[in-house]
């Protein structure tokens, strides 16, 4: 497959450029995201000319504040989940889309959560582990004292020591978890 290159728009062109591509036999829709800069949100879309196989990237830039563009789910009926992603992931108001049920997250959980100003709640409300390295707190040759964690869905006897010295990861393998 070549591609067509990237085609930079503004929003009040995005619309027609797309239905210009489409005439020229860019019908199949491959995906559309976003791009959180920070003041600017950047929506892509790429699309396919089955026959040549060529592929287009068209790019808008939106201000984050106020990130409305026109749908493209009556050109490309593909686009809707995709614009129902952006919508809910970064915040996009897509003009013109039937179909706006949240596709994973509940309409009053707060900020779109792929944006950069949404907090990470998980890091909010929980302690940090400990040190990201075990040198960390100025000791040398690592802390001793610094406990193991297991991951989800670990049985805590992996951690431990065998008879022969061996983590207990052969008997996990055998079935045998004691």
């Amino acid at each position: 497959m070549t591609s067509h290159g990237r085609t930079d728009v503004s929003p009040a062109d995005w619309l027609e450029a797309m239905a210009g591509l489409r005439s020229e036999g860019f019908v199949l829709f491959d995906f559309l995201t976003a791009v959180d800069r920070g003041a600017t949100l950047e929506v892509v879309a790429r699309i396919v000319n089955p026959v040549t196989r060529v592929t287009a990237m068209v790019w808008t830039t939106l201000p984050a504040d106020a990130a409305e563009l026109a749908s493209l789910s009556d050109y490309y009926l593909g686009a809707t989940w995709c614009e129902r992603e952006a919508a809910e992931m970064f915040g996009v108001t897509f003009i013109g889309l039937a179909d706006t049920r949240p596709l994973l997250l509940r309409a009053s959980l707060g900020k779109p959560p792929m944006r950069k100003s949404a907090p990470l709640v998980a890091r909010a409300i929980r302690d940090w582990p400990g040190a990201a390295q075990a040198t960390d707190d100025g000791r040398q040759g690592g802390n001793p004292s610094r406990r193991r964690q297991l991951p989800p869905g670990v049985p805590e006897v992996f951690l431990h020591d065998d008879v022969n010295g061996d983590v207990a990861s052969a008997e996990l393998a055998s079935g045998d978890q004691r």
